[in-house]
């Protein structure tokens, strides 16, 4: 017999085979179904919490664009506290807020006022020209209440989904007003323009200074999702 016949009738015999061990079997099944199972849970638990996050920020985004009376540092500082709340996070987050208007003369979108939590930083008449795209078109005058939150997630399971943040970028229209005006709390009338970025330390930026950073922050933050969004 030649080899080739051999190899074709073992190969055969191999295919026709139906002796087996239950024992090495039920321990690859269940290998492949315990990790199909933990990805499933992994999968799942990230989709669910960047939904979360993004059902949370535009709860804080309609609240603000509710407002009729002047908000001030603590009222942002209480919409972080919700914000965890909402997404039962205890992970690092942050809260922008920023009242954005439309110059016709310059011919670009400025910073009426910004103030952001921990060590986020509020925008300035530079720094939101990076997001002139995410922003929709306003008539000269107009302005609009820019919400965004930073949630940091870290996977529970090592499957492939790495440690990142979860961004997004709401921009909302006041509903009862022209604008939502800022309380500087310091004695001042409260105002709709301030033309700078609110410090959290009570300081303001002027617009040559660079006050954003980016990345959301102190911490350093892994590739993660940018979630843009307006109504």
């Amino acid at each position: 017999m030649s080899l080739y016949s051999r190899l074709k009738l073992r190969a055969r015999d191999f295919a026709t085979d139906t002796d087996g061990n239950m024992a090495v079997e039920g321990l690859m099944a269940s290998t492949f179904l315990i990790w199909w199972y933990v990805a499933s849970f992994q999968f799942f638990d990230t989709f669910r919490q960047k939904n979360t996050n993004l059902k949370a920020a535009y709860t804080l985004a309609d609240l603000v664009s509710r407002q009729t009376n002047a908000i001030d540092a603590d009222f942002i500082e209480g919409l972080n506290t919700l914000f965890d709340y909402l997404t039962v996070s205890d992970e690092p987050t942050w809260v922008r807020v920023s009242s954005v208007l439309w110059d016709d003369t310059d011919d670009r979108y400025e910073i009426a006022w910004s103030y952001a939590t921990g060590e986020a930083v509020g925008h300035s008449d530079d720094s939101i020209q990076q997001k002139a795209n995410q922003i929709p078109v306003m008539p000269a005058g107009d302005t609009v209440i820019l919400v965004e939150t930073n949630m940091h997630f870290d996977p529970l399971f090592n499957i492939g989904i790495d440690e990142r943040w979860f961004t997004t970028f709401i921009t909302t229209r006041p509903r009862f007003a022209a604008c939502v005006p800022f309380d500087l709390e310091d004695g001042s009338t409260p105002a709709c323009i301030y033309d700078s970025a609110v410090d959290p330390d009570g300081e303001v930026h002027d617009d040559g200074i660079e006050v954003l950073s980016d990345d959301g922050g102190g911490l350093d933050e892994p590739a993660g999702d940018d979630t843009g969004d307006s109504t």
